[in-house]
């Protein structure tokens, strides 16, 4: 197989020749792999079964978002998202991890706030011209082509708004709540839409509503808000390619939506977070409607683990996750510093190990 016939194959819940994987890396430890390796880039040097590409930078003049920052203080070296416009803090200069800082933090945030604030244009043609070059060059050499507009119509609201201010108006319905998520949603759509029309094999978003026990909000909060909006954004991608396949990505424990995001037409969960969920068990009770992507614990075997039990663990989730296709392999989340070297060479070989 190809490596896009591969992963294409495994995500229409088929089996291919191989178990196909992937992970991601944080800073350290790509300098730690340039290191070790000599490469620059992982995904080359181990040959991924797919290839990421994203939309084009807008060639219009970018949002001026420093209004909502005027006379604002921050405990460490700040940068600002250039689309969506939110603060990220580097309040530890020996870590790579960011505070994230809302524009209305200490604010009121109106109706009209939610109506005014600048979100990027994905209604663009030239932002999507390019991934459709990229897209059949891809194709062209055997790669799956993907997507992960990082965040959805949850986490892009509460960035702009403050993470427990949001959660506050989003429960007691206030009008600038429903207004940020409509347009946060819209924008999300459009995205996706562009890259599905532009080829695209695989598009989603990463949205965490989980934590390490249940969801952060009650399944009937993330029904009314959630699921209607989302449902939305996955409409958008299918109506410009109706065979994309549409990830889910949340960490912590989310199975009590699990049936809903079938029903909106996900096709592949991410990560399964093993700590959180038994990757066996929801395979053995959704696989006939999902594909699964990760189950490798990045809390637990990763960084805590002997190669042996890395290895170990892959084998195991081959056998039984992996049984008959539906499975790509991969850490549960971005590899941290933490993570010994022998584990990420234990985890690459025992995925190469892995042949149906």
């Amino acid at each position: 197989m190809t490596h896009r016939e591969r992963i294409l194959t495994a995500f229409r819940r088929k089996q291919p020749d191989r178990l196909p994987w992937m992970l991601n890396m944080t800073p350290p430890v790509q300098e730690l792999f340039t290191k070790k390796t000599g490469a620059k880039y992982h995904n080359e040097y181990w040959d991924y079964d797919s290839a990421w590409i994203p939309p084009s930078p807008s060639r219009k003049p970018p949002a001026d978002h420093s209004r909502y920052w005027t006379g604002r203080k921050f405990a460490g070296p700040v940068s600002f998202d250039p689309e969506w416009g939110y603060a990220m803090v580097q309040r530890d200069p020996n870590s790579h991890l960011r505070h994230w800082e809302s524009p209305f933090e200490g604010r009121d945030f109106t109706a009209d706030d939610a109506r005014n604030y600048p979100l990027p244009d994905y209604k663009d043609p030239a932002r999507f011209a390019d991934v459709k070059r990229q897209n059949e060059d891809w194709h062209k050499r055997g790669y799956a082509t993907m997507y992960n507009a990082s965040f959805s119509t949850f986490d892009y609201s509460w960035l702009i708004r403050g993470y427990e201010a949001f959660l506050l108006d989003m429960v007691s319905g206030e009008e600038s709540a429903a207004i940020l998520m409509d347009r946060v949603s819209g924008t999300i759509a459009d995205m996706l839409r562009g890259l599905a029309g532009a080829g695209l094999d695989i598009v989603g978003v990463g949205e965490d509503v989980g934590t390490q026990n249940n969801l952060i909000m009650s399944p009937a909060t993330w029904r009314q808000e959630i699921k209607p909006r989302f449902r939305r954004i996955v409409a958008a991608a299918k109506s410009a390619k109706p065979d994309v396949l549409f990830f889910y990505h949340s960490d912590g424990n989310i199975r009590e939506i699990i049936p809903d995001l079938i029903e909106i037409g996900v096709d592949v969960l991410n990560p399964i977070q093993p700590e959180c969920m038994d990757p066996v068990e929801i395979k053995r009770l959704y696989g006939d409607k999902l594909a699964f992507w990760g189950c490798v614990g990045t809390q637990t075997v990763m960084p805590f683990g002997t190669p042996a039990e890395v290895r170990e663990t892959v084998h195991h989730l081959f056998k039984t996750v992996g049984k008959g296709g539906g499975f790509l392999c991969g850490p549960s989340h971005t590899i941290e510093p933490e993570v010994p070297w022998e584990n990420i060479m234990a985890f690459v070989n025992a995925c190469k190990e892995c042949v149906y």
